[in-house]
């Protein structure tokens, strides 16, 4: 294997040694493979060496962490096979079994579980699922609040009155549930509580607290914003005479009342931002003739409607004066504070809770962590002796995805380290997109803003190292990626100013092809000629069906391990910014359109078919008297009773629950209903005394439903589906719980809860399909071409009652005492203002992370009710400066409005901007790559009638016509043999001839009376016979019928059933004599031999057919065979008796002539009944 070639940057992210570092890794750069060969290359240090288990490497999935150690254990044995002697390279590859590669949650429960007793827990505590630990938590905080209601507290009221509704609690149970969430987040909850409650009590200003600061600079952001569009207004009327008449005296009066606006709101006085607001008071505009479509005019008026709803904006923030402010702020404290002491009581409330069942979550893995290695201090945290001799464990912490921690597990890293100094911090800020998660990208923002960067000259440290070489993606791609971002992301949106060393280099290596370019697909639902009744998702997912199957016909071809090929269906991945929803109706109608595809959606496992019928029917076995599931059991494709079969039971019995009206039914004769009636008792009774895991297994084997799924639609997936929910039920019972009763409940309480369970996947990495996927799911993963579809949906700019944020901490309304309505307080804009901004750059970084994920070519799809209104919206936004205003990105309602303001200022943009009605001026100048913008109709579906209608125009391809009636027509010549098995017994056919029929299976032995049956005891017979000794059997059978069963070849209860005198009467008889006497004598002699089928019947060909048997006895007499095959059988005659095995024995003739070679002179049956041969010529 050659070595790999490594760029500057990378070489110093692996080999710089001296202190912390922190590699900025942009999308595509290597970063996995710079990690790797660091652990590498520290591990095989000629000077200074370090050992594969003192190398700690956190990873944030078990898979990122699985797949570092086996990239490693690779490496070594690459290097290995140069140096098989090496004796060092030897004991790093043992070395490494040991070595802490893993999750942060893993390291931290082998720490709990190595220090249990300093930490006073249960050693075999067990991490919880969600599910369970949702049951759990509405149980802790249902205790809380009747303790809290029982005590009768006023504050407690009003905090009630605050968040609650008039049915019930359940804002204020969800605002406990994500405080306490947000608080775990970081490393000591209770002081962050005492800080934040602390800065309702601070007596200043409001002008003066965090978050007037906050909206007094949102109010000079705005007003710098609203100014520069009025000057813009004003340059271009200097273009128009009439127009700069009629309107530059009311522009101007606007600039200047926005200057003061601006001024207040700098000089930092509340009161006088709230006079200026209500002093821009935009005076009407003079009135031009002629001018009602003109562009000119348009623009600057909308520009000029923009300015009055931002300032309409801050007009309502800055209503009330500070000293009203001042009193929501007092009159909020006392509640805040009530709302963070049951927020500690329900903290504590399910911590009790949890080690009743010795139960924990992966928050409670990094607290518990953090208490054995730092403790809390005036100022901030110091170390433990713990903490002490951990960090000396380890030469150096390794932390990937470093832009997804939060403030607790940062601690944990600053803990286990040597002061800060040997830690190797990898991640791209850019891809930060996990804040549900409580991910917090400012801890890697305020590292990479103080860290200076590395210089190997200067080899000064803590230093940051930037990798912006990308190579996965080509040139088209990644200038695409440039260019939106470039005018989107700044640190006011995105929180990083996308310049320098954030834009990505084209590092990858493609062959020159045609139609590489980014595409954006705009649909128009304006140019249909009439409104298309299908949902946006639908739509898009018809014109991205027809732009795959064009591509995968096309000439377009895709790189694979270095070699070119046409495009696949695989090859295309459609993301998503929420695919739960939609991705699964994307996949639909791509099948429906030609073009195969799987979703990959969360949830949804309860509502999956096959699982809604399993639960009916285990909620029926659990209580049968329920009508709905009872229904859908019956009428499931388990039983299939037909709605008319429904009908008739229920007319059985009337106005009583359905399970009665079937037993009625069931004792009028109706056999199904009893048979159901049946198998339900015979399932209650395995409940009663089985785990719900056993039970269901055993009722999949019962109803055969895991077959019948297989026959399904996406078969595959609803057998791993079915799978799937056994596993959950053998979870439940391994979590202390039993039986159906308790699983049934634990089902119904995450129902009521509206949770689900993960569905399962049942998708190969080389399945042919397009996949439909979130973006989050995306991260990680590429795609030689990527479609970001659905880009029209709104941003969800709802904010809650009560609102968190990290450093401006809780805002909530208050209720208002006379109109009983909830009006909002200072505190709770500011940080509305903050969590909108903070999402705003999220969704920035979804979009950065949807489009690196392309290798060769990216197309972006939206949808647009009317895109000549849809710009003139956003074009009078736009101005000539290097990028878009970040205050016009954070106001953006979706994705699709980022996408046309930069496709509005890219130089292949004239369409949009004739559309839009705006010149030129708007246009980015600088280099970047071409894009191919496409406006187009709705693809719309045909109706029913047209599709009648082009089915009867449609003229059938003739030469395909012939092709099909040939096939049809075909006859297949051995259509004589169907029916006859390619391989027989000669038992079988003795049977059919004898036209015997196979009876009802006999009880068990252990159930019969009597013992044996009379099948089994024949088989003893036989047993006894094939394995004795003949000779002495006839001295002594009894002797030998012992041996027998002590060498295992006959069981006590088989010898129990031997009739003795039969066999000695045997042995004595004149067929034992001459068999002994035989110079070859051979038992149970087996055979495979061809016959021809006319042997079978008359009317068949001489076609081979396999016959197969076992001879009883077949014995050499006179250089001739003889036949002789027991029969315990009952018989009227022994003429019936030869007549019934005739056929078998014709064919043992055949047989055994063949086998061995040797002529048949006589075939016999030996009777047990009569004691005597029965043969053709003696058969009465």
């Amino acid at each position: 294997m050659s070595e790999r070639s490594w760029t500057p940057a990378q070489q110093d992210a692996i080999r710089a040694r001296g202190g912390t570092l922190l590699v900025s890794a942009a999308a595509g750069s290597g970063k996995t493979a710079v990690l790797v060969q660091r652990v590498i290359e520290r591990i095989t240090d000629p000077v200074h060496p370090s050992d594969a288990d003192r190398l700690l490497v956190v990873t944030f999935t078990k898979a990122a962490a699985a797949e570092m150690r086996e990239r490693i254990s690779l490496r070594l044995s690459e290097l290995l096979a140069r140096d098989p002697s090496n004796t060092a390279l030897q004991r790093q590859q043992l070395l490494l079994s040991r070595a802490g590669i893993s999750t942060v949650h893993s390291f931290c429960s082998e720490l709990v579980r190595e220090n249990f007793y300093k930490l006073d827990i249960s050693p075999d505590f067990r991490i919880s699922d969600d599910s369970e630990m949702a049951i759990l938590r509405a149980e802790a905080v249902t205790r809380v609040l009747e303790d809290c209601y029982a005590e009768n507290d006023p504050v407690f009221f009003d905090l009630v009155e605050a968040f609650s509704s008039d049915r019930d609690d359940s804002r204020l149970i969800e605002t406990i549930g994500r405080l306490y969430d947000f608080i775990r987040s970081h490393p000591f909850p209770e002081r962050w509580l005492s800080e934040k409650a602390g800065m309702y009590e601070t007596g200043l200003p409001a002008s003066r607290t965090p978050w007037g600061k906050c909206l007094l600079e949102f109010a000079r952001e705005a007003a710098d914003y609203c100014a520069g569009l009025t000057r813009g207004s004003l340059s271009v009327l200097e273009a128009d005479e009439k127009l700069r008449a009629a309107y530059s005296e009311a522009l101007s009066g606007d600039l200047a009342a926005l200057e003061r606006l601006r001024a207040a709101a700098a000089g930092g006085d509340w009161d006088e931002v709230g006079r200026a607001v209500s002093g821009v008071s935009f005076r009407r505009l003079g009135s031009v003739r002629g001018y009602a479509e003109d562009p000119l005019k348009l623009r600057v008026t909308a520009c000029r409607d923009e300015v009055k709803g931002t300032v309409k904006k801050l007009a309502a923030l800055f209503s009330p004066t500070e000293r009203e402010c001042g009193e929501d702020i007092r009159l909020t404290a006392p509640i805040v504070e009530k709302l963070f002491s049951v927020t500690k009581q329900f903290s504590d409330t399910l911590d009790a809770m949890k080690a009743e069942r010795r139960m924990a979550d992966f928050g409670d893995l990094e607290h518990w962590a953090l208490r054995l290695l730092v403790r809390p201090c005036e100022g901030g945290f110091e170390r433990t002796e713990d903490a002490l001799e951990i960090s000396g464990r380890y030469d150096e912490i390794m932390v990937d995805e470093y832009q997804d921690t939060n403030r607790a597990q940062d601690l944990l890293f600053q803990a286990v380290s040597r002061n800060g100094e040997n830690l190797f911090l990898v991640g791209d800020v850019k891809q930060s997109i996990y804040s549900f998660r409580q991910a917090m990208p400012r801890i890697f923002l305020d590292r990479r803003r103080t860290f200076e960067p590395y210089s190997r000259e200067e080899d000064r440290y803590p230093a940051c190292i930037v990798l912006d070489r990308n190579f996965r993606s080509r040139r088209e791609v990644t200038g695409a990626v440039n260019f939106t971002f470039g005018q989107l992301m700044s640190e006011q949106a995105g929180d990083v100013d996308y310049t320098g060393g954030e834009r990505l280099v084209a590092g990858a290596k493609y062959e020159e092809q045609e139609g590489c370019e980014t595409e954006l697909h705009v649909l128009d639902l304006s140019l249909a000629q009439e409104p298309p009744g299908e949902p946006m998702a639908v739509l898009e997912a018809r014109h991205i069906a027809s732009l795959i199957l064009q591509t995968v016909s096309g000439r377009f071809r895709v790189t694979e391990s270095g070699e070119r090929r046409p495009a696949v269906f695989r090859d295309f991945c459609i993301l998503l910014r929420s695919a739960n929803k939609y991705a699964a109706q994307y996949a639909r109608e791509l099948q429906l359109c030609g073009v195969p595809a799987w979703a990959d959606s969360a949830g949804g496992f309860f509502e999956s078919s096959e699982i809604a019928v399993m639960l009916s029917l285990l909620r029926v076995i659990d209580n049968p008297v329920q009508d709905i599931p009872l229904l859908s059991v019956l009428m499931s494709p388990i039983y299939g009773f037909t709605p008319d079969e429904v009908a008739d039971i229920r007319l059985c019995a009337e106005n009583v629950p359905v399970y009665l009206a079937l037993t009625a039914s069931a004792g009028r004769g109706n056999r199904r209903a009893a048979a159901f009636l049946e198998e339900m008792e015979r399932f209650r009774s395995l409940a009663a005394t089985m785990p719900s895991d056993r039970l269901l297994n055993a009722v999949y084997q019962k109803t055969g439903f895991i077959h019948t799924v297989q026959a399904m639609d996406n078969g595959g997936l609803r057998l791993a589906n079915l799978h799937l929910l056994l596993e959950y039920a053998k979870k439940y019972e391994a979590s202390g719980y039993n039986g159906l009763s308790g699983f049934i409940r634990f089902i119904d309480r995450l129902q009521e809860q509206d949770s689900d369970l993960p569905g399962a996947c049942a998708l190969s990495e080389s399945a042919n399909v397009v996949r439909v996927m979130s973006i989050h799911k995306s991260k990680g993963l590429e795609f030689p071409v990527c479609i970001v579809a659905g880009c029209a949906r709104r941003f969800n700019k709802e904010h809650g009652d009560a609102l968190l944020h990290p450093e401006l901490g809780l805002g909530i309304r208050l209720k208002d005492g006379e109109t009983l309505s909830r009006r909002t307080t200072l505190p709770r804009e500011a940080i509305a203002l903050e969590t909108e901004r903070g999402a705003m750059s999220e969704e920035l970084r979804i979009l950065y992370v949807a489009m690196t994920r392309a290798r060769e070519k990216l197309i972006l799809v939206t949808t647009v009710p009317d895109l000549g209104r849809t710009l003139a919206g956003i074009a009078p936004r736009l101005s000539e400066g290097e990028r878009i205003s970040p205050y016009v990105v954070r106001g953006a309602s979706c994705i699709s409005d980022w996408l046309l303001a930069c496709a509005l200022r890219h130089p292949c943009g004239a369409a949009l901007r004739e559309r839009a009605g705006c010149g030129e001026q708007i246009v980015w100048k600088g280099e970047t790559e071409p894009w191919k913008i496409q406006i187009a109709p709705p693809p719309l579906g045909l109706s029913e009638g047209e599709e009648k209608a082009a089915e009867a125009a449609a003229q059938p391809d003739s030469a395909l016509l012939k092709r099909l009636e040939e096939k049809i027509g075909f006859s297949y010549p051995w259509a004589s043999l169907r029916g006859i098995p390619a391989k027989v017994s000669a038992s079988e056919l003795a049977a059919q001839a004898s036209g015997a029929e196979d009876g009802p299976l006999s009880r068990p032995a252990f159930l019969e009376s009597s013992g044996l049956t009379p099948a089994e005891r024949g088989t003893a017979l036989h047993a006894y016979l094939q394995f004795a000794d003949y000779k002495e059997a006839a001295k002594d059978p009894q002797a030998e019928l012992g041996r027998l069963v002590s060498q295992g070849f006959l069981t006590r209860e088989q010898a129990g059933a031997v009739d003795l005198s039969r066999v000695l009467a045997f042995l004595e008889s004149p067929i034992a004599s001459r068999m002994l006497r035989s110079p070859d004598f051979r038992r149970e002699l087996r055979f495979t031999v061809e016959i021809p089928a006319s042997r079978l019947g008359p009317a068949l060909p001489d076609s081979p057919v396999i016959l197969q048997g076992a001879v009883d006895c077949a014995f050499e007499e006179d250089g001739q065979m003889v036949i002789v095959d027991y029969k315990t059988d009952r018989a009227a005659s022994p003429r019936e008796l030869w007549e019934r095995y005739r056929v078998q024995l014709e064919l043992y003739r055949y047989a055994v002539a063949r086998v061995t070679g040797l002529p048949v002179k006589e075939c016999l049956l030996y009777s047990f009944r009569w004691n005597r041969t029965v043969s053709e010529e003696k058969n009465s």
